[in-house]
């Protein structure tokens, strides 16, 4: 069993993090721990993997123990060859340059003869499904993808405890239901795991026992329904005739892998454009030639009837909002108000108002009291609210968000559906990668289906959601409301 009690925690020039927390996580079993942003979930993860206070800094109390013996004996390779942990910056996990010698790498550190190493990483693939990618570059990989090889390459080492810190945050729903089976594979290979996640209706059913953090302390969740969603009504959004982003017969590969494959859109003003599709698809890169961070191939992307190519970065940086799938590729600044009013150094805007703006943003994100706090120091959420304040404080036309709810709560979800509200309110647009179904199906007026690259569907939700039943992709299709 692995197991904490008494745990306190507190990061250098911080408050406590945890207090008193306990958890127990026999072999064969799976823990679901949930609790809103920054209530230390994260924090517990990362002590029960040997991380703190090994590899991160700060003041820890209290006992864990896998298997009756006390971590603080042991050192972190031998707590790494029992307790594995896929953490939520998974990008940040990756060490090698091609897929099969990432899942290979844990093994070889462990001085695992190569004939083994070989059978586990056919095993270890074949587990979560990523055969295809064995030769594929892990650079090319798209986030759902690389969550899933990082999975792979941890159950390459035969952990005892397998921790997975949001694991459902940047999959698919076909990546979900392999996560489900992989799950009660692990179980039955008396696997013991710790699942962090918000939205733990998905893992319920698999699930010995879920637990909520507040405040660092644990305590016993009762309820196996979902936490409870205020619905902000649907704006519906005059869409005018003159798009301000536009993509024509757009094609992009990455060497000789086709990623997208003469894509053309319009995006008018008032639209919020769900882009959805599996991982692998394009989603991102399609986003990032529609806001010139990539080059084309072939086509042409416009902003504001402007081809992308002839506009200088600031002029770009003043017409778009981009929000990347990783929150920490886009902080840059030792304070969270540094970071929130950095745009204010880099571009012309009225710094009266631009401040005023910044603060309120700050405060209706629940991040105000930490304006002095080092922005890496927040929780994933966290990060990710303070990205969508710093690009929208000098209230872009158009916001390009990628997978923006991945580790909100309630409250943080709810910031954030305002916050592309307004903006098509206001005559903005916004395109945002989501796997999240209802949220398209609520407040969108399109969604963009991609498959291999290719633009599948662009119709308003229930239209695209009846071709998917229709097409047999039912695990895309909303659930639990009558459409």
């Amino acid at each position: 069993m692995l197991e904490a009690e008494s745990l306190e925690f507190s990061y250098t020039d911080s408050t406590n993090v945890l207090r008193s927390a306990n958890i127990s996580i026999p072999k064969g079993n799976l823990v679901l721990l949930t609790g809103p942003t920054g209530s230390g979930k994260s924090t517990l993860a990362l002590c029960l993997s040997g991380l703190i206070p090994h590899s991160i800094s700060g003041e820890l109390t209290g006992r864990i123990e896998i298997d009756g013996v006390d971590i603080s004996s042991l050192s972190m390779p031998e707590i790494s060859r029992r307790v594995a942990m896929v953490q939520q910056d998974t990008e940040g996990q990756v060490a090698t340059l091609q897929v099969q010698d990432e899942v290979a790498f844990g093994p070889e550190n462990f001085a695992i003869p190569e004939t083994e190493i070989l059978t586990r990483i056919d095993d270890s693939l074949e587990a979560v499904n990523c055969e295809h990618l064995r030769n594929r570059s892990t650079n090319a990989l798209s986030g759902g993808e690389k969550q899933r090889v990082v999975i792979a390459s941890l159950l390459a080492c035969k952990p005892d405890y397998l921790i997975l810190d949001e694991p459902t945050s940047n999959l698919d729903p076909c990546g979900v239901s392999e996560l489900q089976t992989i799950i009660e594979d692990l179980k039955e290979r008396d696997i013991g795991i710790l699942c962090i996640e918000h939205k733990i209706g998905s893992l319920v059913q698999q699930s010995d026992q879920i637990l909520e953090i507040r405040d660092g302390q644990t305590q016993a969740h009762h309820s196996h329904k979902m936490e409870h969603e205020t619905e902000i009504p649907r704006q519906s959004a005059e869409i005018h005739k003159t798009a301000i982003l536009s993509i024509e017969d757009v094609s992009f590969s990455y060497g000789s892998r086709l990623a997208i494959d003469g894509i053309s859109l319009d995006s008018y003003p008032g639209e919020i454009i769900a882009v959805m599709g599996n991982n692998g698809s394009g989603k991102t890169t399609l986003l990032s030639l529609a806001a010139g961070l990539l080059e084309p191939d072939s086509g042409v992307s416009y902003l504001d009837g402007k081809p992308v190519s002839e506009l200088t970065p600031s002029q770009i940086a003043s017409l778009i909002g981009f929000v990347f799938q990783n929150p920490n590729h886009q902080i840059f600044e030792k304070t969270v108000w540094a970071e929130q009013t950095l745009v204010a150094d880099l571009l012309p805007v009225d710094r009266q108002s631009f401040f005023e703006k910044a603060r309120a943003l700050l405060s209706e994100a629940s991040l105000i009291s930490m304006r002095e706090r080092n922005p890496f120091t927040l929780s994933h959420g966290q990060k990710r609210r303070l990205n969508i304040t710093s690009v929208t404080a000098h209230e872009p036309r158009i916001l390009l968000l990628d997978e923006p709810f991945v580790g909100q709560d309630t409250d943080g979800q709810e910031f954030i559906t305002r916050t592309i509200l307004n903006k098509a309110k206001h005559g903005g647009t916004c395109l945002l990668i989501t796997h999240n179904s209802l949220f398209a199906q609520r407040y969108c007026n399109r969604v963009l289906f991609l498959q291999e690259g290719n633009l599948l569907l662009d119709s308003p939700p229930e239209m695209v959601f009846n071709r998917l039943e229709q097409l047999g992709l039912n695990e895309y299709v909303p659930r639990g409301e009558k459409r």
